[in-house]
């Protein structure tokens, strides 16, 4: 057996890399954006996004597979160990080659007819377009390639590499940036080469990294035919589920165009922004334990496998409703902060919506992980689908005679709710998930964290004057409330002794 506590604090050691990675990327990324604003100008600019979201489009295929290759390398080398691992990384090259192909077929056949028939480009970088997407295309392919040597990178547990990649990645994009002023010819056009250069160092970087640390890497001539099987039907129902959220998320975007116009989604616009952004630090959380929920299940540890799944659950709701409660008490001002005047109207309301949803949707992530065990994707990724699906025609009806936008956004949060109630049956059907269990040990640590921590910090928003210092005071006393109850209340006795012993090692640590 494997020793749980060291996989544990393995565990909170790659979330502090990944936490790291974040802060410094984010930084990074904000002031590069800047820059690149400055340097090619606002037109520029403009084109290379539209251009690149369109190749873009074609991402949540290879996200589909991805998410399979990784899959499959962590239950393999939970179970079966190096051979086992080899095995899908033969079989995830021809996977991968195969759609390399075909998102080539579509975006050199397709894409080219919509790039010079639908899309508003001004005549005269029409050229500059046609590099772009063709540089696009080819970085792309560097990306899709690169999925069977992230995913071992992954299922390895090498969190330290991918941050540090990551980082290098943000540095490289800020370089070039500010070399592009010294480079004579079409700013744009060297942007995009160079972008593409990044692309390719990455792949590079993944490969030897990989080549050089783990051993099952290694090129073999079989074909493993029901493996192949399993990976595309795998990735197909993970294809219907990420199908399912675009979707949900472009439709709920056309309903409210449809009834309110652009402004609106201006405001939803914002209102994701600033979710992501939290909810970028809670995948720091939950993305380390993937590999291990995998390969205890792969051991038949379903006891550990259930013990992480209820605690990823509980602290990552517990961590994003740390951040989310103080935003959503003083969003107005937050959103002042940030925008200054030109806040859109209902983007203060949007903002907590999507917010406590994405609450919902870090729980449902956390028990989809066990169904990603499993393997068995249909019943789950159907039924949750369908309920995701659901919200868009349900929204259009009930905005359809009541006109208030906040609906379709409260819509979309019972649909994601439904969802999770859906796929915990699922899930109890496929592992024995005891409901009772899980209703105590995650639900409700998470209603009463949530509850003090709102309970203690609305005093002070409703006695003091709008100002920083009022920001500062609801921020300080709800992450502290909600710590404390985290962990004196919502912690079991295994988690707060690995939390104590992990505080003790970074205050020794510091103390050096």
């Amino acid at each position: 057996m494997p020793d749980n506590s060291s996989a544990n604090k393995r565990i909170a050691k790659n979330s502090i890399f990944l936490t790291i990675r974040m802060v410094i990327v984010l930084l990074i990324s904000l002031y590069t954006t800047r820059v690149v604003l400055k340097v090619l100008g606002v037109e520029d600019y403009g084109v290379y996004n539209v251009v690149c979201g369109f190749v873009s489009m074609f991402t949540f295929l290879n996200v589909s597979m991805s998410n399979g290759i990784q899959r499959f390398f962590n239950f393999e080398l939970g179970k079966n160990g190096e051979e086992g691992a080899n095995r899908v990384f033969v079989t995830s090259l021809i996977i991968q080659a195969l759609l390399a192909i075909l998102i080539i077929v579509l975006v050199e056949s397709f894409g080219l007819w919509y790039l010079h028939n639908k899309m508003v480009i001004p005549e005269d970088r029409m050229l500059a377009a046609e590099y772009i997407f063709q540089f696009s295309v080819i970085s792309f392919l560097f990306v899709i390639m690169q999925a069977p040597f992230s995913a071992s990178v992954m299922a390895h547990e090498k969190m330290d590499f991918y941050a540090v990649v990551s980082v290098l990645d943000a540095v490289l994009k800020l370089a070039i940036v500010l070399i592009l002023p010294l480079l004579s010819g079409d700013s744009l056009i060297w942007y995009g080469v160079l972008m593409l250069g990044i692309n390719a160092v990455n792949f590079f970087l993944y490969f030897v990294y990989s080549k050089a640390r783990f051993p099952e890497i290694k090129m073999k001539r079989v074909f493993d035919k029901p493996l192949f099987k399993s990976m595309l039907g795998f990735s197909g129902w993970n294809l219907f589920g990420s199908f399912s959220g675009i979707m949900q998320e472009q439709g709920i975007n056309l309903v409210i165009n449809f009834f309110f116009g652009p402004i609106v989604n201006a405001a939803r616009a914002v209102a994701t922004q600033v979710n992501a952004g939290l909810e970028g630090f809670v995948t720091n959380i939950t993305m380390p334990v993937r590999p291990q929920v995998v390969q205890s299940y792969a051991r038949g540890d379903n006891h550990r496998m259930m013990n992480l799944t209820f605690s990823i659950s509980k602290l990552s709701c517990c961590f994003l409703m740390m951040m989310a409660v103080p935003v959503s008490i003083e969003i107005e001002y937050v959103l002042h902060i940030w925008l200054g005047d030109s806040v859109p109207e209902h983007a203060a309301a949007f903002t907590v919506i999507i917010l406590f949803s994405s609450i919902i949707s870090n729980l449902n992530a956390a028990t989809s992980n066990v169904v990603h065990a499993t393997g068995n994707m249909k019943n789950y990724q159907f039924w949750s689908s369908i309920v995701k699906i659901s919200s868009v025609p349900i929204a259009f009806f009930v905005l359809k005679y009541y006109a208030q936008p906040e609906l379709a956004l409260l819509i979309v949060f019972v649909c994601r709710l439904a969802g999770h109630i859906v796929g915990l049956f699922i899930v109890r059907t496929l592992v024995g998930l005891s409901l009772r269990e899980y209703f105590i040990k995650v639900v409700i640590p998470i209603l009463v964290v949530t509850a003090l921590s709102i309970t203690v910090a609305l005093p002070i928003h409703f006695y003091m004057a709008e100002n920083f210092w009022r920001l500062l005071l609801v921020t300080l006393i709800s992450v502290s409330s909600a710590g404390l109850s985290l962990y004196f209340i919502a912690f079991d006795k295994n988690e707060r002794n690995l939390a104590t012993q992990l505080m003790n090692g970074f205050i020794s640590k510091f103390r050096r």
